[in-house]
């Protein structure tokens, strides 16, 4: 089972915010995104976003909530995908893909701040983790009493090349620095030795 997130209805004004708010945040950056902004293009209003948001900092984090949810099902599914040798191989490449296709929100969901003030941001990272541990934990390329270790500096690898990504504009990494990014990490997770 996956993190309890809270759920949205379908076509409600909450989730006809965050929708909105997802899709300024990816394609206007961060600087953009702004409660007014959010209800024009959900089409409601301001006020209606107040009634389930009581600041622009709650909404933040309801979005770095939801990526962790997708991000989460998102390495699940691919552990199970045919193209990987292995599962631990299919998670970072599931984590890298969320990276390289949502940046933005990547670095909101590992955003220092939001960290700091939100525990239940904090419980959904390590539920995500959880499943990324899991997969490491039972790769049998490693001596067992290391594995632990490994998942969690995998993670923290992960989590560096958030910090990186949310350093450019945009969250958009150069190409040749995320080439040798990704490069990197793909030699240290598929090592055979």
């Amino acid at each position: 089972s996956g993190p309890d997130f809270t759920s949205l209805e379908v076509g409600g004004v909450r989730a006809r915010a965050l929708t909105a708010a997802s899709h300024i945040l990816a394609t206007r950056g961060p600087e953009k995104l702004s409660l007014r902004a959010i209800a024009e293009s959900a089409g409601i209003g301001t006020t209606s976003i107040y009634h389930y948001f009581a600041n622009k900092d709650e909404l933040l984090l309801n979005l770095a909530l939801m990526g962790f949810r997708d991000l989460h099902r998102q390495i699940v599914k691919f552990q199970t995908s045919p193209e990987y040798d292995n599962a631990m191989q299919a998670s970072a490449r599931a984590f890298f893909d969320f990276a390289e296709t949502h940046p933005a929100l990547f670095s909101l969901m590992f955003s220092e701040r939001l960290m700091a003030r939100h525990v239940s941001l904090r419980d959904a990272e390590y539920e995500t983790f959880l499943a990324y541990q899991a997969v490491v934990e039972a790769d049998e390329r490693m001596p067992a009493g290391q594995r632990p270790n490994v998942a969690y500096a995998l993670w923290a690898l992960g989590r560096g090349i958030a910090a990186i990504m949310s350093s450019y504009p945009d969250g958009k990494l150069p190409p040749e620095i995320a080439e040798r990014l990704f490069a990197g990490a793909s030699y240290l997770i598929n090592r055979r030795e």
